[in-house]
């Protein structure tokens, strides 16, 4: 696995690649928008063209995006469906702009209307993003993000990412990412081989293990099955570092980018990569 992180674009998109190789990272993920507001600034032609630059230059990447924390496709709410909606399409074209690979989503909170209505809204959702996206950014491939299983949020079960791929007549321009907090409190209990064995089982059983191309790399403040999504730092946390890096050393996921989304984030990411480096590094 590419090992990296998350990192500021404060100054501008394009400083992220400064960020990344202050931290040793391979790839990174940042955010191309505000994430507190829905509106957004347009990505100018030239810094486009930077950011492609410098990805081609310092070899950082495959690299993904996160869109906006406000996005919910599972809403029922004509107002948030539509802002959503649009926000969306706005995520898929600055990454297609940026030439980023991935764009990561959380699939959503179907809010009391139920699982079956929520994964059909986001399925929905998805097909209208795509094609309102247009060619321009027909090479970005959106994840869907499993979740902690909080509330009412989809995407807890392998099983309601897969049902909202298989609901999507556009499911070739989606996959997975897999987030290892979230999976551990969703109940996915990869701290011993046999755990992480059954868990690998039951992704690859869901969704298809081609189809995961991407993980959040991050420990958990919670016990499993909590289903409550707190981080923790790499090897701080109820996972524990050597859990981890079962996901890292999986030759099943070799090349895919895998970044922290810790909490101290850029003060310690670069003492988390190289323990995590070092852990994968040995035998089994």
């Amino acid at each position: 696995m590419r090992l990296g992180a998350h990192v500021s674009t404060s100054g501008g998109v394009c400083t992220a690649f400064d960020r990344a190789k202050q931290v040793t990272a391979e790839c990174m993920q940042v955010f191309t928008r505000n994430q507190n507001r829905w509106a957004s600034k347009p990505i100018p032609t030239e810094t486009a063209g930077e950011f492609r630059a410098l990805r081609a230059k310092t070899g950082i990447g495959p690299n993904m995006a996160h869109a906006s924390y406000l996005v919910n496709l599972a809403t029922s709410d004509p107002v948030l469906e539509r802002k959503s909606v649009a926000a969306m399409v706005d995520e898929v074209r600055r990454a297609g702009q940026l030439g980023i690979e991935y764009l990561v989503f959380h699939p959503g909170a179907h809010l009391g209307a139920g699982v079956e209505a929520g994964v059909s809204l986001v399925a929905g959702r998805l097909e209208r993003i795509i094609d309102e996206a247009g060619d321009e950014a027909a090479a970005v491939v959106i994840l869907l993000e499993n979740t902690a299983g909080q509330g009412t949020a989809l995407g807890w079960e392998f099983q309601q990412l897969r049902d909202i791929i298989g609901a999507c007549r556009q499911s070739a321009r989606l996959g997975v990412c897999i987030d290892t907090c979230h999976a551990f409190a969703a109940g996915y209990d990869f701290t011993t081989d046999a755990g992480y064995a059954d868990t690998i089982n039951a992704l690859d059983t869901a969704v298809g293990l081609t189809n995961v191309r991407a993980f959040h790399i991050n420990d958990s403040k919670r016990e499993a099955a909590s289903r409550i999504d707190r981080h923790e730092q790499i090897d701080e946390g109820k996972l524990g570092a050597a859990s981890i890096v079962r996901f890292v050393k999986d030759p099943r996921f070799s090349g895919h980018p895998g970044t922290l989304e810790t909490p101290l984030a850029e003060e310690r990411y670069k003492k988390e990569l190289r323990l995590l480096r070092k852990l994968s590094r040995q035998g089994p």
